[in-house]
């Protein structure tokens, strides 16, 4: 009887995520380009720490790891040195954070495509205005010599 509850209670969660959009409310043109920026300016930011800090992290593990190597070299052979990489860790997970990187970066890319493309249908919408009208009439002539 309990897995049965379990099973529906697991069912259960799948039919009831949802969100709720207004549809009623709409953006100016400034408005979506404000936002479209803001989203950019941040998922830049976000992705140029997260490959920033998992470039560092990567080279932290490996300048571990060389250093555990050259020990034995440095010490002459007189202190014995363990087999143990102790910055492998730092370069799995700096390795992780770079790639978790990407996403980002592709995410600003599109933010900044949508922002402009909002921008730039904002100045086609202006109206151009004539600055006089010429109602005249006009009259050619062809002369040859």
């Amino acid at each position: 009887m309990k897995f049965l509850y379990s099973i529906i209670l697991v069912f259960s969660f799948q039919f009831t995520q949802a969100q709720l959009i207004d549809g009623t409310t709409t953006m100016t043109p400034e408005e979506q380009f404000n936002y479209h920026s803001l989203k950019q300016k941040r998922n830049k930011t976000a992705a140029w720490i997260l490959f920033g800090s998992g470039i560092l992290m990567t080279m932290s593990g490996i300048v571990i790891n060389s250093a555990d190597e050259y020990v034995e070299v440095f010490t002459l052979g007189l202190k014995e040195v363990e087999d143990v990489h102790k910055g492998d860790w730092l370069i799995y997970v700096g390795g992780a954070t770079t790639l978790a990187s990407i996403p980002f970066f592709i995410s600003a890319g599109k933010h900044k495509s949508k922002a402009t493309v909002t921008l730039k249908a904002q100045q086609n919408s202006v109206v151009r205005e004539t600055l006089y009208s010429s109602n005249s009439l006009a009259i050619g002539f062809k002369i040859d010599f």
